[in-house]
């Protein structure tokens, strides 16, 4: 087992084993594992290979993960919709953690949510000021400006909405 990742402050450690990732908590509960693993398997089928009283193992996902790709205006667009189309196909359940980190780019240009820890039900307001927060941490102002254009389209004329009673 090689070393991954290891966050002292969450009591966690993430191993890489050949043919998987070991994600090891000292905080976590047996029960919370288990409850996690059968959500994880309803929401991501396949995605667990095995687990213990302290740990899961998933499937090595191959590609690349997003946060070392050029923030160019089209990448940030497929990015952002990835996000919504995972959010999607999740419902009611969401990621929780858009961290460009958690979506791996595969060879074909899929692309892939990965570390699923902060999986849960949330009210809408709240997943999609998070998911607005975390690529606005990934990519400042240009993922503020394309949200800007995305909600309101450049052709857009206000004025035929304004009614006259």
């Amino acid at each position: 087992m090689k070393l991954i990742r290891e966050n002292k402050q969450k009591q966690r450690t993430v191993y890489f084993c050949g043919d998987r990732y070991r994600k090891v908590w000292g905080n976590i509960s047996p029960e919370w594992i288990y409850r996690h693993v059968k959500l994880l398997d309803r929401v991501v089928p396949n995605f667990v290979i095995s687990y213990g009283n302290d740990y899961i193992e998933y499937n090595v996902i191959e590609g690349t993960t997003a946060n070392v790709f050029e923030h160019t205006d089209e990448f940030i667009k497929k990015i952002y919709q990835f996000c919504l189309d995972n959010i999607r196909s999740t419902k009611p359940w969401v990621h929780g953690d858009w961290s460009l980190s958690n979506i791996i780019i595969q060879p074909d240009g899929n692309m892939v949510m990965i570390d699923w820890d902060n999986l849960g039900m949330y009210r809408e307001e709240d997943y999609m000021n998070k998911l607005h927060n975390d690529l606005t941490n990934a990519f400042g102002k240009a993922f503020q400006q394309h949200v800007r254009q995305s909600l309101v389209p450049s052709d857009y004329d206000h004025r035929q909405d304004l009614k006259i009673y």
